[in-house]
């Protein structure tokens, strides 16, 4: 064998080494999906979609909207949606300090009321937590909107109005992700 022989024998011995890796890569073993290994954050317009990585089997995706002052941006109420121990949904209320706690807080999506009180306030707002039960639940997939009313210390009514544009997408988003858990 001459120089050139070898050189060209041991470039194609490389190739073709690289095509069978590259192939054993697609066709034996099987590709994972990149978010096997990372957290994810999407975004379905108002809602926000926030999941562990599908390795963490135990994860949760937690959704949630925030209501921002106009001037500054910063967040003065949100309201996030996840599943508790029992892998019941919980809507989380977060109202904004200065309100009297006494009555709770109101929440109402179409002809569905509820009323919840506050568990606690913590420097980021008074937290409410209730669970989605049937009725509330298909009253958010099928309104435009749900209203949280709150009492201020002075005893005024404020209503922080969220929208639920969006939130059909983010439920079933939601779904996939943890169905790929399991």
């Amino acid at each position: 064998m001459t120089t050139t022989t070898t050189v060209f024998a041991a470039i194609g011995a490389f190739v073709l080494g690289a095509a069978v890796a590259l192939g054993a890569e697609h066709f034996v073993f099987k590709a994972r999906d990149q978010r096997d290994a990372m957290s994810t954050i999407g975004g379905f317009q108002g809602w926000r979609l926030s999941c562990p990585p599908r390795t963490d089997k135990s994860g949760i995706c937690m959704m949630s909207e925030a209501l921002a002052r106009r001037q500054g941006g910063q967040v003065f109420a949100e309201l996030s949606i996840a599943p508790d121990k029992d892998k019941t949904d919980q809507l989380t209320v977060v109202a904004p300090l200065g309100i009297f706690l006494l009555p709770g807080a109101k929440v109402a999506v179409g002809n569905t009321v509820k009323t919840v009180s506050y568990k606690t306030c913590l420097p980021g707002g008074c937290i409410a937590t209730l669970p989605i039960d049937k009725g509330l639940a298909d009253a958010m997939s099928k309104g435009s909107s749900i209203q949280v009313t709150v009492i201020t210390a002075d005893g005024k009514s404020v209503p922080l109005n969220f929208s639920l544009s969006g939130f059909g997408d983010a439920m079933a988003a939601r779904a996939v992700d943890m169905a790929a858990r399991k």
